[in-house]
């Protein structure tokens, strides 16, 4: 009994001395292809990728429509339990959404809604740079924008939505809807494709009134246009 049971201690030593002798093997060849530059895969199939730096901090989330990135500005999310394009979000240093690449395409009622869209957000706002494809009814509009933004934080006007959705007199509502109207966007230039296939330059005012348009009809027609805040055109030159 004690032959047969040293001859099976050495069998045990022997086998865990192999199977720790095969993990340092795998584990080195991990380290090396990791000191190489990661790990290599021919096909992955995922919902969502989180690029982050060292401490975790998310910069970058690539994910498909259902479980894609919310809207944070200041550590509150702007727009809760809303529905997102799928695409690449990107964030800054402070944990804010920048912009990103997104789209889509669908039918809805027979007629197709497609968007694809590059943007580039202001510090704590909207987007103010937008290269943006969009189709829907029929009619479709592709081109670059920028757009002036106020300087209020979109954690700020949130906020004060909330605030006016709570009023509790009409002074108050006044006064928000005051605030609200000195912080609107506005476009300011759009080139591109509109709405009725002219190739056009549009450039507004602070307002986002357009007061100069070039455009170039499908048909070759060539027009230069001036317009008053109302929207009139005051002068027109043609070829």
């Amino acid at each position: 009994m004690t032959r047969r049971l040293r001859r099976e201690i050495r069998v045990l030593r022997y086998w865990a001395f192999a199977t720790t002798m095969l993990l340092l093997v795998s584990s080195a060849a991990v380290f090396s292809q990791t000191a190489r530059g990661g790990t290599r895969f021919d096909e992955i199939t995922v919902e969502r990728i989180n690029v982050v730096e060292r401490d975790g901090s998310v910069r970058l989330v690539i994910a498909n429509g259902t479980r894609q990135a919310d809207a944070v500005i200041d550590g509150r999310v702007i727009v809760p339990g809303s529905t997102r394009a799928p695409g690449m979000i990107f964030f800054n240093e402070l944990g804010d959404e920048v912009g990103g690449l997104i789209f889509s395409g669908r039918m809805r009622d027979g007629q197709p809604r497609a968007t694809g869209s590059l943007t580039f957000d202001q510090f704590k706002q909207d987007q103010t740079v937008a290269l943006q494809y969009v189709e829907e009814n029929g009619r479709r509009r592709a081109g670059l924008a920028v757009i002036d933004r106020p300087q209020t934080s979109l954690r700020a006007v949130v906020e004060r939505n909330e605030r006016l959705a709570a009023v509790s007199s009409e002074q108050e509502r006044t006064a928000i809807q005051q605030e609200i109207a000195r912080d609107r966007s506005a476009q300011r230039m759009f080139v591109g494709k509109d709405v009725d296939g002219r190739a056009t330059l549009a450039l507004s005012d602070a307002q986002g009134r357009p007061r100069l348009q070039l455009s170039v009809a499908a048909d070759g027609a060539a027009t230069i246009a001036f317009l008053d805040a109302s929207g009139n055109v005051v002068r027109e030159v043609r070829p």
